[in-house]
């Protein structure tokens, strides 16, 4: 009797024991979870905070810069076609000459285009044509600037961040000429100025910073690896047939191919420049294509930061 009391007591402290390690054993897996909740949420605002220190480095850079980029981008412009008779005339002779085919090809040839809203089919498409041009060259020579100034950064030591901008630079004069020819085709056309056209410096503005942010992504990747380069001349052409360029990206079927139109920077800019000189629309009437093309900037941004962030320092040791 006296042994199974013996026993009853001994089970009832191991069982007391026993429950007080379980509770401590969850107490402090409870602590450590939270600890390493802790340590995450705090690891993501140090690297929000590191990407934000960086932004501000390349702009403040940027400003720097502006002049010495500004000199650089006109020097680059007029060397490119130094030995020949026209000079830099040719930047804006070359794109012009394809405008006159598709004026040839649609007006007198394929007379396909149906007019749009009172304008000719070709006023709708050189809307599109236009910007496009500017988009396709700083695309594939955005991303090879890098190693097209490398001087600049195994010599000179130039900010990385800045020499982008360059050519970005270098290939905006000439857009923008080109929107002016663009422009004055409307006028001739009987198609005179509106309040809307004022948005058109808008557009200008966030083609010009949405393709720097890609440009630094993509020169420092370029920088990295030539198959990078390589990879993003050959999806140029997919791009070309997936912004609207060609047709109005509104009236596509396929739902998946309109969804990809939709958050498609391109398509936005593209569509920008229509609803300013042909649909007559503002920027905020269509606020969710505004919102998608501000959080695909945002991400390109981060994506940009990130990578030069990672990848600046080797990129010397590379070139």
């Amino acid at each position: 009797m006296q042994k199974d009391r013996t026993d009853s007591i001994a089970t009832y402290f191991s069982m007391n024991d026993l429950s007080s390690d379980l509770s401590d054993w969850i107490g402090n897996n409870k602590n450590g979870e939270t600890y390493l909740s802790k340590r995450k949420f705090y690891g993501n605002i140090e690297g929000g905070v590191l990407l934000l220190s960086t932004f501000r480095e390349i702009a403040l850079e940027q400003i720097r810069y502006r002049k010495q980029v500004f000199k650089l981008a006109k020097s680059d412009l007029v060397n490119t076609y130094s030995d020949t008779m026209l000079g830099w005339a040719w930047a804006i002779i070359r794109p012009a000459t394809y405008i006159a085919i598709y004026y040839i090809a649609f007006a007198f040839g394929l007379r396909t285009g149906k007019p749009v809203e009172g304008y000719s089919y070709f006023l709708w498409l050189i809307a599109g044509i236009i910007p496009w041009f500017y988009i396709r060259d700083v695309f594939v020579e955005g991303a090879a600037s890098i190693r097209k100034y490398r001087y600049l950064v195994t010599k000179i030591k130039f900010p990385l961040a800045v020499i982008p901008a360059i050519e970005s630079t270098t290939l905006m004069l000439t857009n923008v000429a080109l929107i002016g020819i663009m422009l004055l085709l409307y006028i001739f056309s009987g198609h005179y100025p509106d309040i809307y056209w004022l948005q058109i410096p808008f557009y200008i503005v966030v083609m010009y910073i949405f393709f720097l942010s890609w440009s630094l992504f993509a020169a420092i990747l370029s920088s990295m690896s030539k198959d990078f380069l390589q990879l993003i001349k050959s999806v140029t052409i997919g791009l070309f047939w997936l912004s609207g360029i060609f047709f109005d990206a509104s009236n596509v079927q396929n739902d998946v191919l309109r969804h990809i139109l939709r958050v498609n920077p391109i398509t936005f800019i593209i569509n920008g420049f229509r609803n300013s000189l042909i649909y007559k629309r503002w920027v905020w009437e269509d606020l969710n294509s505004l919102l998608i093309f501000v959080f695909m900037y945002i991400i390109m941004t981060m994506l940009a930061l990130f990578v030069y962030k990672r990848l600046a320092d080797d990129v010397p040791d590379v070139l």
